[in-house]
């Protein structure tokens, strides 16, 4: 009768404990979502939406289940890519997140500009300089075994190129080059490894183990994906990331953002998706990536851009 009565009470008390909301949401897109972004995305997606529910965030990579799974979820597809896997009944909501690919900074970067930007050559002078403080570390590191990575880095040199060309720059001989002068991705940056300024490990490195040498502080700036939010507020920009500061890539005199969008498909009969504005004001901050160009030269150049880079010989 007692062990009865205790076990009532356990059932009551368990009953007197609301649980907490749960909203799933399955994200479509060629990133590599790692811990700290699936983190950071997770805020922000709480943040646009406005909701206090816990939100489990599961990133697809095949896309044949969907339909059995989704239900009563929401999905995040990356701009440009086909939606025809969507469940029936799933629709566009006007609501999206955008997501940037910056240079980290490390904050305790002995040298590093407060506001000013740095462009391909102060760069460059400051890994020398770091390099030279310290001859045992690597200022910097990579995430070179992504296919994204060597992807956003091919975009900024043919943008940064199509620049110099307007501006009529003219273009340094092969022999008069340092590596930040380089016209080529892959060139520029086996010519740093060579430099001793990035991490030559930066080669089999994945976007989640260069975050780990970063927030180790063994590397001051590292490349990551972050949610376009973050440029304009700093104690967001904080609470996640720590005291760092973001940047564009700083190849030539690039001042721009690699972004791809995530857009938010709800099922027409869940209504606690607020719509967003229908109307959204460009930014030249931004460089739009093409989904299906990107994925394209994933597909077509991809192995050959990394074989040049583990082989070099330039």
């Amino acid at each position: 009768m007692m062990r009865s009565l205790l076990l009532l009470l356990v059932l009551l008390q368990m009953a007197a404990v609301p649980l907490t909301a749960a909203t799933r949401v399955f994200l479509c897109s060629r990133l590599e979502f790692t811990p700290a972004l699936l983190d950071m995305l997770r805020r922000s997606f709480a943040r646009t939406l406005g909701i206090n529910d816990t939100i489990i965030l599961q990133p697809l990579e095949n896309t044949d289940n969907l339909a059995r799974d989704a239900s009563g979820s929401l999905i995040l597809i990356e701009h440009g890519m086909d939606s025809s896997f969507l469940p029936a009944g799933y629709t566009a909501v006007n609501t999206h997140i955008d997501l940037v690919w910056v240079l980290v900074a490390n904050l305790r970067t002995p040298g590093l500009p407060i506001e000013r930007l740095l462009d391909g050559e102060s760069f460059m002078v400051l890994l020398y300089e770091l390099k030279k403080q310290a001859p045992d570390r690597y200022p910097w590191f990579e995430s070179l075994n992504s296919k994204v990575t060597l992807r956003n880095f091919d975009v900024l040199f043919a943008a940064s190129a199509g620049q110099e060309t307007a501006r009529n720059q003219p273009i340094a001989s092969d022999s008069a080059r340092t590596f930040w002068q380089e016209q080529d991705s892959i060139v520029y940056l086996y010519r740093a490894i060579e430099e001793h300024l990035l991490n030559p490990f930066s080669i089999e490195a994945d976007l989640g183990l260069a975050m780990s040498v970063f927030e180790a502080n063994d590397a001051m700036f590292v490349s990551q994906w972050v949610p376009a939010a973050f440029l304009d507020d700093e104690r967001l920009c904080r609470e996640n990331l720590g005291k760092v500061r973001l940047l564009p890539f700083p190849v030539q005199n690039n001042r721009r953002y690699p972004r791809i969008r995530l857009c938010l498909y709800s099922q027409a009969t869940r209504s606690t998706v607020p719509a967003g504005p229908a109307v959204q004001v460009s930014d030249d901050r931004f460089i739009d990536l093409d989904y299906a160009a990107d994925k394209e030269w994933i597909e077509k150049k991809s192995a050959d851009r990394y074989d040049a880079l583990i082989i070099g010989g330039f």
